[in-house]
């Protein structure tokens, strides 16, 4: 059972990688817009990307794609995107700027909902885990897309004591 579900995450990490490379490699980030085509674990890889590549092709572009696939209620809690920015300096949510590496694991699906965690490197060499929470969009423009309601920064350390942030 243990190893049955080691090789399920292995198989999820490696699917999710070649998705990320495979959407990075043959679209402009500039272009990626909410689409019922993709799902959690693109829309997850995609946001990540673009933090990863933060600056590229200008100034904090990866925080805009980011911004892009946040759902309409997220957005009303974090926007407008100036201020949706200023997240991004608090160090919760700072070391997925310019990450070195990034790991998804399981993702738990409902038909409306998804919680995807990645594992991510910092620039500074530190481990820190999130959890994504994305749900399906139900109004148009966004019907049937997927988007992220929330990101929540999972302790490591018994130190640390969870708190919920939309992001």
């Amino acid at each position: 059972m243990i190893l049955n579900s080691y090789l399920k995450f292995i198989l999820c990490v490696i699917t999710l990688n070649i998705s990320a490379w495979v959407i990075a490699d043959n679209i402009n980030p500039q272009d990626l817009y909410p689409d019922p085509k993709f799902s959690p674990a693109e829309v997850v890889s995609m946001q990540m990307n673009a933090l990863k590549n933060n600056d590229t092709p200008y100034k904090d572009a990866g925080i805009e794609l980011t911004f892009r696939f946040a759902s309409p209620a997220n957005k009303k809690t974090t926007g407008p995107i100036e201020r949706f920015r200023m997240l991004f300096d608090n160090e919760d949510y700072a070391p997925m700027l310019n990450h070195s590496s990034l790991e998804i694991g399981p993702i738990n699906y409902t038909q409306d909902s998804a919680n995807v965690p990645i594992f991510i490197l910092s620039i500074e060499g530190k481990k820190v885990l999130y959890l994504f929470q994305l749900d399906k969009q139900t109004k148009k423009p966004y019907k049937n897309c997927w988007m992220t309601s929330g990101v929540i920064r999972v302790p490591t350390d018994w130190h640390e004591s969870p708190e919920t942030k939309p992001i």
